[in-house]
């Protein structure tokens, strides 16, 4: 069960607080109540006791109550100065004394046990009920606005991120509040920025693969005419040939990046030891790096399991060696060193070079697609590092590259020991 959050505790004493004044003054309106007179004709008794006694006298105030049907709990009593009742019942506790001059001259006060009041044209009972129904409709209408502006921005905001106006923030109209629907303003916002860059990054990969993919067409074109011209050149069906197998590498390379750009849940995975596959890359990078003049060197751990894509991390590592050793000197070594943490959950796997290095403001460009040094235009597509990389944040890990203080590149993979596809989706 989740924890109760923010927002939820502030619509529970909002509306706690309303039924609880609701009640409280309901309560304090009953208590009111008990003090008024429950005849509504004891004030007119009094005045016409009134009236008697300066008239008519004592006898003609007597007579009056004498006939009165008086409730059980009210009484009203004619008292002379010395406290003696003269006509009417006993008062205990007056609640109302009112000092009259008789006819006869005398010095009297009217008792009552309850205090005349105005009848209102409403009947009492029926207060609390609507006093209750406009406090009730005070919170809801507080309540009913406090809910639904930032929800109006919000339904905005997504109004123009599909109309592709991804510039829209909504977090800063929240001001100063903290709760729920805050966070999803931040997610919002967070959102149309992600699909902004993911816009901006589609429409410059589709630039550069039109670029790509036009220069070996029109190489291809230029040597099927030539070879139009002198069906003898068998050298053009060679150049035709390469810039066929090019096109269809860099569709390759392409169709990779896009499977890798999906859903990580979409990838087979399986039980895959890292230290073995290192190997097994190391020793075909041998070759192409004996030819060069030049060695690669495997500083290996224990072996190390992850559950994890086989094909995938070998692209990956593939990739990010051989380039170690297409830009390191004749005669040096690409060191592969991997280490596993003390609490054997993450590998470390770093690939240094002894070559130039990159400039330091394109060291997290490197990883996008595309993305080639100066004087490189000719060898590859600039499509290896960014395979490698979201290879390996589909995996859960991450990859850097920094330059090393004596020359060269390195660049560094950390992957986790993942035991099942639930904790690789959420790393």
């Amino acid at each position: 069960m989740t924890k109760p959050s923010l927002l939820f505790w502030k619509l529970f004493l909002a509306f706690w607080l309303a039924t609880t004044l609701t009640f409280l003054v309901g309560v304090c309106v009953l208590e009111l109540s008990r003090f008024r007179p429950n005849d509504p004709h004891v004030q007119t008794m009094l005045a016409a006791e009134e009236k008697l006694l300066q008239q008519f006298g004592v006898e003609a105030a007597g007579q009056l109550l004498a006939v009165w049907e008086r409730p059980p709990d009210e009484a009203i009593g004619v008292y002379d100065s010395t406290g003696k009742l003269l006509v009417g019942s006993p008062v205990e506790q007056a609640a109302y004394e009112q000092a009259v001059i008789s006819k006869e001259g005398l010095a009297l006060s009217i008792r009552s046990t309850h205090a005349p009041g105005n009848d209102p044209g409403m009947p009492w009972h029926q207060t609390p009920l609507i006093i209750g129904t406009l406090m009730s409709a005070l919170f809801s209408g507080y309540m009913a606005y406090y809910l639904a502006w930032p929800l109006a921005y919000l339904r905005r905001a997504m109004s123009d991120a599909a109309e592709g106006r991804f510039e829209t923030r909504v977090k800063p109209a929240m001001g100063k509040r903290r709760d729920e629907i805050v966070d999803l303003a931040e997610d919002c916002d967070r959102m149309a920025n992600q699909l902004k860059v993911l816009v901006e990054a589609q429409q410059h990969l589709l630039h550069d693969i039109s670029h790509e993919l036009r220069s070996p067409l029109t190489r291809m074109q230029a040597a099927i005419g030539l070879l139009r011209q002198d069906a003898a050149r068998v050298e053009m069906l060679e150049r035709v040939e390469r810039e066929a197998e090019r096109m269809d590498t860099l569709i390759e390379a392409l169709l990779t990046l896009a499977r890798l750009q999906g859903r990580p849940e979409s990838i087979e995975r399986e039980c895959v030891d890292i230290i073995e596959l290192l190997a097994m890359i190391v020793e075909d990078a041998q070759f192409e790096a004996g030819i060069k003049g030049c060695r690669v060197h495997l500083q290996a751990c224990p072996p190390f399991i992850a559950c994890a894509s086989g094909e995938l991390l070998y692209r990956c590592f593939e990739n990010v060696i051989r380039n170690a050793v297409r830009y390191t000197r004749p005669g040096t070594a690409v060191l592969v060193s991997a280490q596993v943490s003390p609490d054997a959950n993450r590998l470390n796997v770093r690939i240094t070079d002894h070559g130039p290095g990159v400039d330091n403001d394109r060291l997290q460009s490197i990883f996008h697609p595309f993305e080639r040094g100066v004087g490189d235009a000719s060898v590859g597509f600039g499509l290896g590092l960014a395979i490698a990389a979201r290879a390996v944040q589909m995996h859960g890990g991450n990859i850097v590259a920094r330059n090393e203080p004596g020359g060269g590149l390195t660049v560094e993979v950390n992957l986790h020991s993942a035991r099942s596809l639930h904790d690789i989706t959420l790393a």
